[in-house]
């Protein structure tokens, strides 16, 4: 375990905010805390696991976006996964837009790629040669299945040569940001190999959504201890300021928000030992609805969120 300065100020100074369960651990028992930097105001698990340890917690549930047809145990994960697949068409479309180059000249790098679907979406439905993709992906078991099955190309991290010599004109964080230990480097690295007139697309939940009030200790993006930080528009902007990045638009992504409310629904039954039945299923897409529908005139209320982040 280690204790982490905020990636904004390099403070050490906290208050808690929340303490919270992991969401595969069926006991409950171990609690993780989220603080709130006293300078900059991010959220932020503290202490976390290193990123030596952090691997265990990746393997010991069925994450979610490591799921591939192979492995899938469950009707419940078979539908996430045809899910995840109807919606690749929707994100690659948000990602590509306002591209003025034509698909055959785009060069995309996905940090966190997981499987490799959506880079090999842009390639078979978009066009985009495989010569100008590239992803991120520390997961072993993920980014192997990402080249034997779609001959992408893979690193575990990103290696000196691609950040000294290469450019890219979509770099896509898709619920990855919060993720990455090293989150400084890493905004360092991609911001060099941006293009001139390229986009950094970053997809987080939204810390200050109307379901993370709602919900509290059981909103399921809370995520600990895989998930390490937690952004507001605020906290974000503050964030890739420090890397001259200024946030160009943002958008909200709905399938988040049925997700979001869905799961975090199952997790309070689980959490207060009450069944997940029918009612309190429709109960959630209900509440999902009324807040979507809230989120469209505050939209810094959302779910979800999508940056489009340009250099300043």
């Amino acid at each position: 375990m280690e204790t982490s300065p905020c990636p904004i100020s390099h403070a050490m100074e906290f208050s808690p905010f929340i303490h919270v369960s992991d969401r595969f651990d069926t006991t409950g028992e171990k609690k993780w805390t989220i603080v709130r930097s006293c300078k900059s105001g991010l959220l932020m698990l503290n202490p976390r696991p290193g990123q030596a340890e952090i691997p265990f917690y990746y393997r010991t549930g069925r994450y979610d976006p490591h799921l591939t047809v192979e492995d899938t145990a469950s009707s419940g994960e078979q539908i996430y996964l045809a899910l995840h697949r109807l919606l690749l068409g929707y994100r690659a479309g948000i990602i590509l837009q306002e591209t003025q180059k034509p698909a055959n000249k785009l060069s995309v790098l996905e940090i966190g790629c997981s499987t490799g679907d959506l880079l090999d979406y842009l390639h078979r439905k978009k066009g985009i040669s495989l010569q100008q993709l590239a992803g991120i992906e520390p997961d072993s078991a993920a980014a192997e299945h990402a080249r034997s099955a779609f001959n992408l190309e893979l690193h575990g991290s990103i290696p000196a040569e691609m950040w000294q010599a290469r450019t890219f004109d979509r770099i896509v964080l898709w619920h990855a940001l919060e993720h990455i230990h090293t989150i400084n480097e890493t905004l360092a690295q991609i911001s060099g190999m941006l293009s001139p007139e390229g986009r950094i697309v970053i997809a987080v939940p939204n810390a200050d959504s109307f379901d993370a009030l709602h919900y509290r200790e059981n909103w399921i993006a809370w995520d600990a201890p895989r998930h390490l930080f937690h952004f507001s528009p605020g906290t974000l902007e503050k964030l890739l300021e420090r890397h001259k990045l200024r946030i160009l638009a943002s958008r909200t992504y709905f399938p988040d928000t049925l997700y979001n409310f869905f799961f975090s629904e199952k997790l309070a039954c689980s959490n207060l030992k009450k069944p997940f039945h029918l009612f309190r299923k429709a109960g959630a897409l209900l509440k999902a609805g009324f807040y979507g529908s809230r989120s469209m005139v505050h939209p810094d209320r959302s779910s979800s969120l999508v940056y489009f982040a340009v250099k300043t």
